[in-house]
């Protein structure tokens, strides 16, 4: 191994003009043999020169002492390399238990500081070798190496670190047997290079990035793993059988390192950021002046109290984030959910996830387990309302003072502890020429605790949570508007029913309490999570005078998670007054769910297919008091095709029902029958393009429908640059379409308001495009621009005439309504009887037309590993002209043209290890 072929340049993969035919026929011929594929022929044998492994795979590594110090070049002739090898591979994908098609020679070697790995990729085409350039955690197209570490040897976590022949690098944790978070990042590094033989890497892990036992010598679970991408082979140091569960648990020993103790690490990541603000300003705000300057510096220090527990303090943390939010247009009663991406709360935030273990195989219709922390609920948005004013000036996030986290293991214990406290924020007000200041934000802590353990063979784990937040409501807004204290405690687990782990139970039960003034609190039992105000629910404790709310969730699931047939069904109950919004996310309470999936998967390549899969569903949702709600049954389907193009769908059928939700906390309605398809097909990702689309048709059966369309395509013209298009077009037609709610103690049929719905119509096209370049692995260019169009019009307006039912009086035409549209005003003057007795009342113009575009472009030069430099441009342009009228080329001529906010940042993050 001292010696080396000359060394080649990387070049992506570029299939030729007569496979990009050839896959087109092919899969025509797919398609519209899809739903007889049970009863095709083998037209297609398997790999002719597919060999049944013909060797004992390994049940152990040993990794040894290094003899000499390395030299991370990626050439391998370091004497430590020049031993035999480690063990050898199966190939799993695509021909399961046979010999992979290209040996692979690998060691393990380490020294009082670090693990080494060295590898050595032969391949017979080092021409055909793809090297896949990107930015860290990209996943670029490319051939790769995975190096898995169970470091506890538990059998379900772990830390995955993968590397492509171009020196892109990816790291993960590992969790439930084989789910990972990229959002980890570890101070590691490796070397490659590709020669005539092939490709060779050696890689070197700091023990002070893992966490393990305090033991003398150290006994883990380990995988090597090889990635061919023109072959869409994986080969890996063990064989599991197409259709069985299991991962992390089917891992080799990693045995022979010994007196390794990283000791008592500190760690220092320090940052400082400008940043600039060009809006277009009002020419009287006294606030605004076109532009803003501001700077900031802080750090983020890492203590490790021992090898296997962290503690985390930030001060004047940077909790900004160089990547934006998406553009939503929200029409329902839900919060819109976005992901996390600060950096402090995304490193090691799977310490904190309840109720997300224990089985792989998860199904959810009508229901969301709860997440019990959220954590864009530090340092949110400033919420209490303004008072009065011209103009105002209010932050637009609280200001986190600081910021401390604990995690890792004691003994067998997995722990998380975090604390955070915000500041209070001030608005300032201008009204009528007198300026003042209001507080928008209290001051606030919030806490975070979760305990857990697993057994040793990670087949049965339980744990424990707990939140907290408390507020200083220290003027009248705050205490009519917010809680003062807000508490959620869970508890959750699972464990396998046999001894192969085919079938598993998994569980919750968690509990929740809020306390303030009775204004807040009844804020609380009346927003869209609970609607304990609406009528016709005698199961429902409205109170408008409690100062305390307390409530319930549990549920139970069973899988069936391994093998061709595989069962997901579960059990969930919400209590009304289940609420955790403080710090958790959740979506509704006051239901109870359950469901039944029976699913059937052909893992073994068969005529055209590779693989193919059809699962069938049927599930039912009831409110708290037993009461009906919303059922149907559901197919999905998928196959996967011999020249690795993709197909999948689904099927809904809902019967008429009952919708306890469709009017916003106001009586039930009887709702019509509702059904919908869809389908997508996505080629092969290997090449320089790669095309998918599929759309969305939907039907309900008193005339309402509509359809989406979506294509995306993705062009790598050259290793390091890809660019993603993805178009998506919808339109929809309603015949009860929500409007709103007006009070009228006329109506006693409807409880004393009208339930206002309207022929709603609306359009969207949205087109999201990424440019990714990639110079070097430490420097990559990312542009993400998405346009946004969307206008509804809405026509045709009615009130409920009475519960349960579906009837609705159209004003203007029932019951000697009249409806008169103000162009001055933007109003229509509604009068529900005409000449009778009942007061005319005025609703705003619903119609809208909003149009948005966001920018975002990030320039990031990881200068050394841990440091990086950030240059970042973003932009935001909105329009809300032409309401109700959606015309595309016109919408987007007035969108470019509007004026827009742009934001100009840099920022150095500097990494020290003390």
């Amino acid at each position: 191994m001292s010696a080396h072929p000359p060394l080649r340049s990387c070049a992506l993969h570029r299939p030729g003009w007569t496979a990009w035919i050839d896959s087109r026929v092919r899969i025509g011929a797919a398609v519209s043999l899809l739903v007889l594929s049970a009863a095709l022929p083998d037209a297609f044998a398997e790999n002719g020169s597919c060999l049944p492994v013909s060797v004992d795979l390994v049940s152990r590594i040993t990794a040894a002492r290094l003899l000499s110090p390395i030299r991370l070049d990626g050439a391998l002739d370091e004497e430590s390399w020049q031993r035999p090898a480690a063990a050898p591979l199966v190939q799993n994908e695509p021909d399961n238990g046979c010999t992979p098609r290209q040996d692979t020679e690998w060691w393990v070697v380490y020294d009082d500081e670090a693990l080494y790995i060295g590898c050595r990729m032969l391949d017979s085409q080092p021409d055909s070798i793809v090297c896949g350039l990107g930015r860290r955690d990209a996943y670029p197209v490319s051939d790769w190496i995975y190096l898995n570490l169970d470091t506890f040897n538990d059998d379900r976590n772990g830390y995955s670190f993968s590397f492509s022949p171009a020196g892109s690098m990816n790291d993960a944790v590992i969790y439930c047997d084989g789910a990972t978070d990229d959002s980890w990042d570890g101070i590691w590094d490796v070397a490659a290079r590709v020669d005539d033989g092939g490709w060779s890497a050696e890689v070197r892990i700091p023990f002070a990035q893992l966490a393990f036992p305090d033991a003398e010598e150290q006994v883990w679970g380990m995988n090597f793993s090889r990635r061919i991408c023109r072959y869409q082979e994986r080969d890996e140091l063990f064989h599991r059988p197409r259709g069985e569960s299991g991962y992390v648990g089917r891992f080799p020993d990693l045995v022979g390192i010994r007196g390794v103790k990283p000791g008592k690490r500190v760690e220092v990541l320090a940052y400082g950021a400008g940043k600039a603000d060009f809006t277009d300003a009002d020419g009287g705000d006294p606030f605004r002046d076109g532009s803003d300057w501001s700077g900031n510096t802080g750090a983020d220090i890492l203590w490790g109290l021992s090898n296997d527990l962290n503690l985390n303090a930030t001060f004047n943390p940077d909790f900004g984030q160089v990547e934006v939010d998406p553009a939503v247009v929200n029409l329902g009663d839900f919060e819109t959910y976005f992901p996390e991406k600060r950096p402090f709360f995304v490193k090691d935030s799977g310490v904190f996830r309840f109720a997300r273990e224990g089985t792989n195989n998860n199904w959810n219709f009508n229901w969301m387990d709860p997440m019990l922390f959220y954590s864009r609920r530090i340092g949110r948005t400033p919420t209490l309302s303004l008072g009065d004013n011209d103009y105002a000036d209010a932050p637009e996030a609280t200001t986190i003072l600081g910021a401390g986290k604990m995690s890792g293991k004691i003994g067998d214990n997995t722990i998380g502890l975090l604390h955070a406290v915000t500041a209070r924020e001030e608005a300032r007000l201008e009204y009528e020429g007198i300026r003042s200041e209001q507080t928008v934000e209290p001051l606030a802590g919030y806490t975070v605790a979760r305990l857990s353990r697993t057994t040793a063979n990670g087949d049965h784990g339980v744990g424990w949570m707990l939140t907290d937040v408390r507020r200083d409501l220290d003027d009248p807004r705050g205490r009519e508007e917010l809680t003062g204290a807000a508490s959620a405690i869970g508890m959750d687990g699972w464990t396998t029913l046999d001894d192969d782990g085919v079938w598993a139970l998994r569980g919750y039960l968690s509990g929740s309490r809020v306390t303030g003034s009775s204004e807040a609190i009844d804020e609380v039992q009346r927003n869209s999570r609970h609607y304990m105000d609406r009528p016709c629910a005698d199961h429902l404790d409205y109170d408008p005078n409690r100062t305390r709310l307390d409530g319930w969730s549990g549920r139970l699931m069973l899988n069936k998670q391994s093998g061709a047939f595989t069962l997901n069904t579960a059990v969930g109950v919400a209590s009304p007054g289940y609420e955790i919004g403080d710090l958790g996310y959740q979506t509704r309470s006051d239901k109870i769910n359950s469901h039944l999936v029976l699913s059937y998967a052909w893992h073994e390549p068969r005529g055209v297919f590779r693989n193919r899969a059809i699962s069938l569903g049927t599930y039912k949702l009831w409110d708290y008091g037993g009461a009906p709600d919303n059922y149907g049954s559901c197919v999905f389907w998928s196959a996967g095709f011999r020249n690795f193009w993709e197909a999948w769908g689904n099927v809904f059928y809902e019967p008429e029902r009952t919708g306890r939700w469709t009017t916003w906390g106001g009586p039930p309605i009887r709702l019509p029958r509702h059904r919908s398809a869809e389908a997508y097909l996505e080629s092969d990702g290997r090449g320089v393009w790669t095309v998918g689309g599929g759309g969305r048709v939907w039907d309900i059966a008193d005339g309402s429908r509509g359809a989406s369309a979506e294509m995306w395509f993705t062009i790598r013209p050259r290793s390091g640059l890809r660019l993603f298009f993805d178009p998506y077009l919808s339109w929809g037609h309603d015949k009860v379409g929500w409007v709103g709610t007006e009070e009228d103690s006329t109506m006693t049929d409807t409880y004393g308001s009208r339930y206002l719905f309207a022929d709603f119509t609306e359009r969207r096209f949205m087109m999201t495009t990424r440019l990714d370049w990639t110079f070097t692995p430490g420097l990559t260019l990312q542009t993400y621009i998405q346009p946004l169009f969307a206008a509804a019009r809405y026509r045709d307006i009615k009130e409920l005439s009475r519960p349960n039912s579906y009837d609705c009086n159209v004003y203007g035409r029932d019951n000697g309504s009249t409806i008169v549209y103000s162009e001055e005003d933007g109003a229509y003057e509604i009068d529900p009887d005409g000449a009778g007795p009942i007061e005319a009342y005025s609703l705003d113009d619903p119609d809208f037309n909003f149009k948005s575009l966001k920018l975002n472009m990030v320039l990031r030069w990881e200068f050394r590993p841990g440091s990086t430099f950030y240059l970042v441009w973003t932009q935001n342009r909105t329009d809300e002209g032409h309401a109700g009228d959606f015309e595309l080329d016109r919408d987007a001529r007035n969108l470019f043209g509007s004026p827009g906010d742009d934001i100009v940042m840099a920022k150095i993050a500097t990494w020290w290890n003390l």
